[in-house]
């Protein structure tokens, strides 16, 4: 009967502040954009880490390994977002053209980052792929849980919305050079 009368003092009691909150946000990162190509251009230029090291510039290192294209690419990549600085073995592990992408990175700390393609309906004609880029992630715990949703959740939101506008004007000068190549005599 003691050992009940006690228990609200015990560490081991849960505080309210320590509890888990049922109203927190999604932990996952994810932005979408809509880019001025086709979805097998878009698709095609992502399977190249080459490119893509070229475009995220969250990442602040690429190790590249023999095998840079295409399903089996790999590389060792470092994250630097906000104060997370994470350095993580990433595979391209699963490529179904031209609609989806799948990056693993792997180890204890790792995560998966899906990226998929779409095809809404142009408004001018041209061709337009609507791309999003979708890392799910659990919530971390408490205490970093604040810092994690100030700071790193708001930086790798950037990240990618910045890596989304840089394939977008990648596309646009890809589709300016073929036009030039095309009426060159």
């Amino acid at each position: 009967m003691l050992l009940l009368a006690l228990l609200p003092f015990s560490p081991l009691a849960i505080h309210p502040a320590w509890a888990e909150d049922s109203d927190v946000p999604t932990a996952d990162v994810k932005v979408s954009l809509d880019v001025p190509a086709t979805p097998e251009q878009v698709f095609s230029y992502l399977l190249d880490f080459e490119h893509l090291q070229s475009i995220i510039p969250c990442i602040g290192s690429w190790e590249m390994s023999q095998r840079t294209f295409g399903e089996g690419a790999s590389a060792m990549v470092r994250y630097d977002i906000a104060a997370m600085h994470r350095k993580l073995p990433v595979s391209l592990s699963r490529a179904d053209a031209p609609y989806r992408i799948d990056l693993e990175h792997l180890g204890n700390l790792g995560f998966t980052t899906v990226i998929s393609l779409t095809a809404p309906p142009s408004t001018d004609g041209g061709p337009v792929t609507n791309v999003t880029i979708l890392t799910p992630l659990n919530p971390p715990p408490w205490p970093i849980r604040k810092y994690f949703y100030d700071a790193v959740h708001v930086e790798w939101q950037k990240c990618y919305a910045t890596t989304l506008d840089n394939l977008a004007q990648a596309m646009r000068s890809m589709q300016t050079a073929e036009s030039v190549a095309a009426d060159t005599p």
